[in-house]
């Protein structure tokens, strides 16, 4: 049988090997420098010539790719030229004699020609001079982005400096010549003025709503299930009771900063802070997936009747911790190494979270979660086999506490297997839409299987608890009064004495390996 450690690094490896192919081919010059030069006029000595620029052999090369918002897609092969380092270029929206709708999202031709043959340009003394366009840089309509900003309300959208190499400043921010790009505006009633347009990477629509209604939803059902756990001693202080709170407590909050993230538009956030709420969202959500592993290998661990003392269990919750740390801090190095845009999560870039449209999340997010998930199901799968290798000395013996882990260690590994379930198909799906390259950066069928996974969690991580269970019955439901009866009712023991007769290994009291 081909273990899923292998199957897994040969996912990873080839990943890997398709990143290094797109980033070993040479190109005389970054894409956001280069023009199409295909319907150029080819001269006798192989050079072209576009828009008045002579471009020289060295500087053009054949593209199997485009890049739209920095990230490469597949296009037929055709020729580019490095115009932009012979002559600064400058993005419009839309081809000539159209202009950009912001109320529908396309190009339309206006009811009125309108010309944009003059721009101000800003001088590095800070002087601002008109100029005609096309004297003074190429312009092209092929780059920029799919999602444009335009807030045409606020007076500082119609505030910016475009300086001589191309790149324009707005909101104390430099913007590249990619990344914005020029339409006619109306600023005031029959008043149109030549703006450009930041590329906008907030997603908006029904789909981020159901993700973001959902997530919340199952965030309050977390939230309670957490606060039940909490507030009753027995569970609180079992072990199984205090990872399980450790992990519901870290996806709170990775999931509610996730919520956030998903509703607030980063463009409205500073960098730093777009850049750390992703990262602490990332540290909380791996490791609530490691309190899942330790959890699994503690009761795999109970039932192969190796003993741990309690100091070792909180050493080994805090290595993992720092293990989680350092795993945040090696995706904070790739975000800043050299590496190819396809190895780099993305975080603090286009978006405050993974850009789903490179392959980073899947070795930095998804990969981390399937082993841990895999290592989860792996020691539960162990630990249920262990069962049954119990002498039936030990079964007796133990009693009531065997009885409350088996029945913690059966509503767990339930509980994870739908983990497991759900974050394969999250995984699956991110796949098909990488090859497929169609992406959405909210999926609703994630925030739908959030919410089914904290319904789960209230059925069996709270709804199976023995210790909730018992207390609920002790206290809630205060016409028990014989405490045997409760018991036999929680713990499905036979009523007639089990916890009475003085031969009886079980205690009347709740207590838990």
């Amino acid at each position: 049988m081909v273990s899923p450690w292998i199957i897994l690094f040969v996912i990873w490896l080839s990943v890997g090997v398709k990143s290094l192919e797109i980033a070993s081919i040479n190109h005389p010059c970054a894409y956001a420098h280069t023009v199409n030069i295909t319907d150029g006029l080819r001269l006798k000595d192989g050079s072209y010539t576009y828009a008045g620029v002579v471009v020289p052999p060295h500087l053009m090369a054949e593209y199997s790719f485009k890049v739209i918002d920095g990230v490469e897609y597949r296009a037929k092969k055709h020729l580019r030229g490095c115009v932009c380092l012979l002559k600064p270029c400058i993005s419009f929206c839309c081809p000539e004699n159209l202009v950009f709708d912001a109320k529908h999202w396309n190009c339309t031709k206006p009811h009125q020609v309108r010309e944009s043959t003059h721009v101000e340009l800003t001088y590095a003394n800070r002087s601002v001079e008109q100029v005609r366009i096309r004297d003074r840089f190429v312009v092209r309509t092929e780059l920029g982005c799919r999602n444009k900003f335009v807030d045409k309300k606020h007076e500082n959208f119609w505030q910016w400096d475009l300086f001589e190499n191309g790149t324009l400043q707005r909101d104390d921010r430099l913007w590249s010549t990619d990344e914005y790009c020029f339409s006619p505006l109306e600023h005031k009633p029959e008043q149109w003025e030549l703006t450009p347009l930041n590329c906008e990477r907030f997603q908006t629509g029904y789909r981020v709503w159901i993700y973001a209604i959902c997530s919340i939803i199952a965030i309050i059902i977390n939230i309670f299930i957490l606060s039940l756990l909490g507030s009753v001693r027995d569970a609180r202080k079992s072990h199984y009771g205090q990872l399980i709170i450790y992990y519901l407590l870290s996806m709170i909050v990775g999931y509610s900063l996730l919520v956030y993230l998903a509703l607030k538009n980063p463009m409205k956030l500073s960098h730093v802070a777009c850049r750390n709420i992703g990262f602490l969202a990332y540290f909380c959500i791996m490791l609530s997936f490691v309190f899942l592993a330790i959890c699994s290998l503690d009761f795999l661990l109970k039932f192969k009747q190796k003993s741990v003392k309690n100091s070792v269990r909180q050493l080994c919750i805090a290595l993992a911790v720092l293990a989680v740390i350092g795993l945040r801090f090696l995706v904070s190095f790739a975000q800043d190494s050299k590496l190819p845009k396809h190895f780099k999560p993305g975080m603090g870039e286009d978006y405050c979270w993974f850009d789903v449209r490179t392959w980073g999340i899947l070795i930095y997010y998804y990969g981390p979660i399937a082993l841990l998930l895999i290592f989860s199901i792996v020691c539960c799968l162990k630990a249920y086999f262990s069962i049954y290798e119990l002498p039936p000395d030990t079964q007796y013996i133990l009693g009531t506490q065997l009885k409350i882990v088996k029945t913690h260690f059966y509503a767990f590994s339930a509980y994870i297997v739908g983990v497991f379930a759900i974050w394969i198909r999250e995984i699956v799906v991110y796949i098909m839409a990488r090859v497929r390259e169609h992406f959405f950066i909210i999926d609703f069928w994630s925030g739908i299987c959030i919410l089914g996974l904290a319904i789960a969690g209230f059925i069996l991580l709270l709804g199976k608890n023995l210790h909730v269970k018992s207390w609920w019955a002790i206290n809630v439901e205060a016409s028990q009064t014989d405490l045997s009866i409760i018991n036999a009712r929680v713990y499905k023991f036979d009523e007639k004495g089990d916890l009475k007769s003085s031969d009886s290994p079980y205690k009347p009291t709740v207590t838990s390996l």
